[in-house]
């Protein structure tokens, strides 16, 4: 995806960045275990902020990093019980993610296994857009751009923690972008489904 180049302009649009905890790596066989949104306005500033745990009917996977146990998920809603609150929250707005991809695809996934169409939307992604603005950064992982840019990253590999530095490496990397009246031409997405 080429995030700064053909595309719609994002001009009037918020933002709606996510991030997931998932069973594993592969969006076919694994589950999402915790998902986060904050809403951001079309500048970066951040205006509102949701997450649950969510039960993947299985074992949570790699607890050594996400640090969630099956006793966190017990009585959290399974996905189809929290897509109603996750369609409202990514209602109207760009979604981004730092490696959009990944996190874009588990969402996907577990809309069909809910019987669900999948929400489309335009995406931005802060990996990809890190690459461009950030070029002599010493890496672009999440954590890497958080220390470029001076942002503090407490409780790693938690979705609402993640989600909130990301927000914060977007209202970063679109203040680098140049002043307010650049940003709409300049900062472009392209469709993608989440």
């Amino acid at each position: 995806m080429d995030f700064l180049g053909p595309g719609t302009p994002l001009a009037p649009l918020p933002f709606a960045v996510i991030d997931v905890e998932t069973t594993g790596l592969r969006p076919r066989e694994d589950r999402i275990i915790e998902i986060a949104v904050v809403r951001c306005d079309p500048l970066g500033a951040i205006v509102s902020e949701w997450s649950t745990l969510i039960d993947p009917g299985r074992d949570p996977g790699p607890t050594r990093v996400h640090g969630i146990t099956a006793e966190d998920l017990l009585g959290a809603p399974t996905f189809a019980g929290a897509v109603d609150e996750l369609r409202a929250q990514l209602a109207d707005a760009v979604v981004v993610a730092h490696n959009l991809s990944f996190d874009a695809s588990f969402v996907a996934h577990e809309f069909l296994r809910a019987g669900e169409a999948p929400h489309r939307a335009y995406g931005l992604c802060t990996l990809e857009l890190a690459r461009r603005v950030l070029p002599s950064a010493e890496g672009h992982s999440l954590g890497a751009c958080a220390r470029s840019l001076s942002i503090p990253q407490p409780a790693a590999h938690r979705a609402l923690a993640d989600t909130r530095v990301t927000a914060l490496v977007l209202a970063a990397l679109i203040d680098r972008l140049g002043t307010a009246d650049e940003h709409p031409p300049r900062l472009r997405a392209t469709p993608t489904t989440p």
